[in-house]
Parts: C-alpha cells; sequence; structure tokens
C-alpha cells in the first residue's frame, strides 16, 4: 500500500516517521534535520515503495531544466546526506538501495497512519514531537467492544486489499531467457574489479546449469558494463525475458551481493534480495542467488540441478582469489592473457589442490593456445587434456573441462567419437555454454555434417547474440561449408557494426582470394594486419591474398617471413603449406603438410573441407594424408 500525500496522515518506516505538512524528519519524535533536495528525494521514495525511482525522474522533477548544475554530482550529494540522517550505507542499504546505473528504491517496510496514531516506540508524538495528551478513559467491556469491532474491521479490510491486490496486480510473463549484467563494484577500490567480474562469471555459470533457462554468455553482458541504456533496451538487444543487475562489496572477510530481477519488456522491477557469506563459502553465495532467482521466476529446477547449486564445496580464500585473477586474464581470450591465466590457475591449485575450477582453467587456457600455435600442440593439448581429466576426477559435471577434453580429441586426437561425445556431455550439462556449441560447431562441419554445424554455430550465437566473434565464426562455418555468398554477406555486416575487428578481415580476405576478388582481397588482408600484429595467423590471409593475386614475389615474402618466425616461435606447417599450395608449388605444400601431420597442427581436422586446399585434392598424396587424419592418431595421449 502506497503511502497517501494527504496533509491528515504520516509515513512511518523504522523508527522514522515523515510529516508531508511541515516536511519534517523524526525519529523516535526527535527532529532530524533534514531540508531541500534531499528531503525531497526522500518524499519521492517514499511515495512509490519497493519501486525504482530513476535518476531521470529524479533530475526532471527536482532540478528544473534551466538549473545549470552537474546532476550526477548534485544528486549523489543529496542522497549521501539522505543517507547520513538516516544512519543508511550504500554497503549495507536497511532504507534506500542504489540501482546501479538506473536510480534508487526505499526496501524498508512503510505505512501511513493518521496523526496521533501510536508509533513503533510506543508513544503518540504530534508533529512538534510532543507526546499528546490522553483522551478521557473507556469502561473496560467499551474498550473490549471498540476493539472487536476494531479488529473486525481491520480484517475485513484486508481481505479486501489483497484480493485486490492479487486480481489487480499485473503479471510478469513467463521467464525463460535471462541475462546477468556485469555486477557494480561497491569496494571503492578499481584494482578489485577481477572480484565482481569473478562473481557475475559464477552467478552466470551457476544460472546456466538449470537447462530450462536460455542464460545470455558473458562476452554478450559485459559491453553493458557501465551503460546507461534501460533495461528494455538491453532485453531487445540480448533477445531475454528478464535481466539481473547489483552490486557486490568485499569487506575484510565478508561479501555481500545485492541483486534485482527487472522485466526487460516492461522494465519492471521483479524482485530484489541481499546475500552475504564469508569468504571461503562464496561459492555458496553464489549458488544460493542462483537458487533464489530460480524460484521468483517459477522455473523448473531438476533434482540433480538443485542438487549441484546446494552442494558448494567450501574453497580456500586466497586459492579463490588466485583463480579469479585467472579468469580474469583467461577472458581476455589472447596469447597473453590465457599464459597469465595460467600462472594464477597454478597459484591457486598449490594452496587448494582439490580445486576443480582452477584445473578447468589451466586446460582451458592450455587449449586456447594449442589451437592458437603460441606453443606447439604437443605441448598444449596432453597439458589441456591432464587438466581436464583431473578437474572430472574432482567434479564430473564441469561443462568446461568436458569441451577441453573434446578440443584435444579433435584438434590433436583426431578421435571423432569421443570428440563428439564430450562435446555433447558438456551441452548436457550446460546447455547455455555457447563456447560448447561454437566448439561442436568445428567438429560437425569437419565431419561434413553441414546443416549440423550451422545449427550449432547459430546456437552458440543466440547464447552470445552481440559476440563479434561468434558473428565471425558463423562466416567462417558457411565459407567451410562452400557457401561464399553467405559468408562474404556475413563478414561485411560485422565489419560495417565493428570496422575494426581484425579478424572479420582477416576471414573476409580468405573468402575473396578464394572466390577470385584477389584485389578487394588484399586490402581486406593489409587491413587485418595493420589492425592486429603479423601473427602467423594474419599473415596467411595476407599471403593467400597475394597468391590468388598472381604476386608471387609478396607471396614469397610472406613466406620467408612465417618460415623465419618459425625460429622465434611455434608457426603451425599447416599455414605454409596454404601459401604454397596457393602458388602452385604441389611438392614442399605436401612437404609442409607432413610436417604439419607429424606436429599434429590442429587445423588438419578441417583437411577434407578447407577451400584453399582444392588444388592438392586430386593427388594421392592427398587422399593418403586424409585417410591417415581420419583413422586418428594412433598412440593417443592420455
Amino acid at each position: 500500500m502506497r503511502p497517501s500525500s494527504s496533509p491528515s496522515q504520516v509515513v512511518r518506516f523504522g523508527l522514522f516517521e515523515v510529516d508531508p505538512r511541515t516536511r519534517e524528519l523524526r525519529k523516535n519524535g526527535v527532529l532530524i534535520k533534514l531540508q531541500g533536495q534531499p528531503f525531497q528525494i526522500l518524499a519521492a521514495l517514499l511515495e512509490r515503495p519497493g519501486e525504482t525511482v530513476t535518476r531521470e525522474e529524479l533530475r526532471r522533477n527536482l532540478w528544473p531544466a534551466d538549473t545549470f548544475v552537474d546532476f550526477d554530482n548534485s544528486v549523489n550529494a543529496a542522497v549521501n546526506r539522505l543517507r547520513e540522517a538516516l544512519g543508511d550505507s550504500a554497503e549495507n542499504p536497511r532504507f534506500i538501495q542504489t540501482l546501479p546505473r538506473r536510480g534508487y528504491r526505499f526496501v524498508a517496510p512503510v505505512r501511513t497512519v493518521d496523526h496521533g496514531v501510536a508509533g513503533v516506540s510506543g508513544k503518540d508524538y504530534r508533529s512538534d514531537g510532543k507526546p499528546f495528551r490522553e483522551g478521557r478513559q473507556f469502561p473496560v467491556a467499551a474498550k473490549l467492544r471498540i476493539a472487536g469491532a476494531t479488529a473486525l474491521a481491520i480484517v475485513l479490510a484486508l481481505s479486501l486489499y489483497l484480493w485486490k491486490d492479487r486480481s489487480h496486480k499485473p503479471k510478469a510473463a513467463a521467464i525463460r531467457s535471462i541475462a546477468v549484467l556485469p555486477l557494480e563494484n561497491l569496494t571503492g577500490d578499481s584494482s578489485q574489479e577481477y572480484f565482481s567480474d569473478g562473481m557475475t562469471d559464477a552467478l552466470i555459470t551457476n544460472l546456466a546449469e538449470i537447462k530450462a533457462l536460455r542464460v545470455v554468455s558473458r562476452s554478450s553482458t559485459v559491453r553493458y558494463k557501465g551503460t546507461r541504456k534501460s533495461m528494455s533496451q538491453i532485453g531487445r538487444e540480448l533477445n531475454v525475458d528478464a535481466v539481473i543487475e547489483g552490486t557486490v562489496v568485499r569487506s575484510g572477510e565478508r561479501v555481500r551481493i545485492d541483486a534485482q530481477l527487472i522485466e526487460a519488456a516492461s522494465d519492471r522491477h521483479l524482485w530484489a534480495g541481499s546475500y552475504e557469506q564469508d569468504v571461503e563459502d562464496v561459492l555458496a553465495l553464489q549458488a544460493e542467488v542462483a537458487r533464489a532467482v530460480a524460484r521468483e521466476i517459477s522455473i523448473q529446477v531438476t533434482p540433480q540441478e538443485d542438487a549441484i547449486l546446494t552442494h558448494a564445496r567450501p574453497v580456500n580464500k586466497q586459492a579463490y582469489e588466485d583463480y579469479l585473477r585467472g579468469r580474469f586474464f583467461w577472458n581476455k581470450r589472447t596469447e597473453d592473457g590465457a599464459l597469465k591465466g595460467i600462472a594464477y590457475f597454478e597459484r591457486a591449485l598449490k594452496k587448494d589442490p582439490q580445486y576443480a575450477q582452477a584445473l578447468s582453467g589451466i586446460s582451458d587456457a592450455y587449449a586456447l593456445l594449442g589451437f592458437y600455435g603460441t606453443i606447439p600442440p604437443e605441448q598444449a593439448y596432453p597439458k589441456a587434456r591432464a587438466a581436464a581429466s583431473n578437474a572430472l576426477r574432482l567434479d564430473k559435471n564441469l561443462a568446461e573441462a568436458h569441451v577441453s577434453l573434446a578440443d584435444t580429441d579433435l584438434w590433436f586426437d583426431w578421435n571423432w567419437a569421443e570428440a563428439e561425445a564430450e562435446f555433447k556431455r558438456a551441452i548436457e550439462l550446460n546447455p547455455s555454454y555457447d563456447g560448447a556449441y561454437r566448439q561442436y560447431s568445428n567438429f560437425l562441419v569437419a565431419r561434413r555434417r553441414v546443416n549440423e554445424a550451422l545449427a550449432a554455430s547459430s546456437k552458440a550465437l543466440e547464447l552470445d547474440p552481440v559476440s563479434s566473434t561468434l558473428e565471425t565464426h558463423l562466416g567462417w562455418m558457411f565459407f567451410l561449408n562452400g557457401q561464399q555468398v553467405q559468408s562474404i554477406q556475413q563478414f561485411r555486416r560485422i565489419i560495417e557494426f565493428d570496422p575494426n575487428y581484425a579478424r572479420a578481415h582477416r576471414d573476409l580476405a580468405m573468402v575473396l582470394a578464394y572466390q577470385g576478388n584477389s584485389g578487394e582481397a588484399v586490402g581486406e588482408a593489409r587491413k587485418a594486419v595493420e589492425l592486429s600484429e603479423p601473427t602467423p595467423i594474419m599473415l596467411l590471409a595476407l599471403g593467400y591474398a597475394y597468391a590468388k593475386a598472381g604476386q608471387k614475389t609478396e607471396l614469397y615474402q610472406v613466406i620467408r617471413r612465417l618460415r623465419h618466425q618459425r625460429v622465434q616461435r611455434y608457426v603451425s606447417p599447416f599455414y605454409v603449406a596454404v601459401l604454397y599450395a596457393a602458388g602452385g608449388d604441389k611438392d614442399p605444400a605436401f612437404t609442409w603438410l607432413e610436417t604439419a601431420y607429424r606436429e599434429r597442427s590442429p587445423q588438419l581436422a578441417w583437411l577434407q573441407v578447407y577451400p584453399p586446399l582444392d588444388d592438392l585434392r586430386s593427388d594421392p598424396r592427398f587422399e593418403d594424408l586424409v585417410r591417415r587424419v581420419e583413422i586418428g592418431r594412433q598412440d593417443p595421449v592420455n
């Protein structure tokens, strides 16, 4: 029930009383000095308790358009003065909750009473703070009759109110998809961003355990960090029914998460909760928030999913810190980030050898480095397999570890049956893990299961809808499937919205060169190198474009450059083979393909569908290589 603005009533919450006639705030009858905009903000919040009052509403109503002030600083200062008067805090709010990037909400119970009705202190107070004088006394029987009649009236009124409230309160639409925005770091220390990012990742991961719920990937939601977009706009862009936002603060050995659920279509607040635990119980804290969200949206949670969310083991707090730092660097998806991530994951394991998530992080990082060619596949993938296997021995339900095992089977051992089984198991465990669908699509296209590969790529993009990486991956799947027109259209669309995304330029160059548009291909390849750096995969696109343009001098300059890099760092021999093949030099192309086979170059998994090798397919040596890759590695690393 909203407090009335009637001058005959006051609004009460906790030990406080607000009198709209005199514009005064009292605590236990004692006047608290609060005037001007702080009082106006309090009045606005009390008018709509439990609802969001946006910063824009405050600006429009309390700061006239012709007032030249720094609004953000002014409203922050006014809210701080209000909190000081109430003895409240942003970190542990009892009355006023900050909604990051949106506004504020009054979270304490509120009621309106007539002047002279007894307050929470057990006394009646006038607006001047003095007790009302007692009126004439009634006989006991009369008091009881009056009390009985009053009680009956209250019950009837309350029943009618509840009936009307339930009858007329709009119901939220069914929520089957959700996005978790980056939790705001309230520590005041920017060096703690990794901690709030880690809390966000954990909440996404826990919610993704619920198969009936589609949860948007972190890489799509992270771009909304600090955004001022409305929830409805974010909901449309991510194609979700609801959005979770909130804050996280760490104080000493305690961690607190304040979260709220917003219906995306209406921008309506549906639920809010506050949760606090010791750092060592932070995994249980994250699971508790996920369970609360599931309850509020009435999503079906299976007994197995509930068990996963309920039984969170304690974790060594220093190990958890290192793990979060490792994931912070891993999420950069760069060579340097993966190497730094491994260092932190290994530090975490020294402090907690039973920490399955840290082992999974090591596996993810080595699998990435093996495919990028940062370190030789024969070094990277066995380490990825060992770490993932150890992680699954500790926790068989880690989807990321199953994907890392599948990656090793796909790219290194060419063990097709085991790879598919692991990909399917990962998707079964976490249907919202976009990385599982993306990697599974690589497997499917290698097996020439075209429609399934495109479906898996599209599913990954559905889970991470504003990801340039997944948009580009879908374009590359079109290329490997022989759909050059769709591939080019896809890459051009990505570049239109993200003109500085080097990989999109690189992949477009490859397709254009293959199609015969060599002039534009050279331009796109040069742009890719300019936007990034001359890594082997970027030089491959440049050399291939030169080859298709008939610029042999430039082609061999690129080949020499790759061979020189190979002395200093690992360079996949597959790239050199492709360039020799593009230049019409079949013998050196097969020589380098044999080297790629010996070194277990992961790209050989695509041997049957990789368009730039088309000119070699009629050669018996190519058929023999395909046969050997098809039967897989004969001495798989366990």
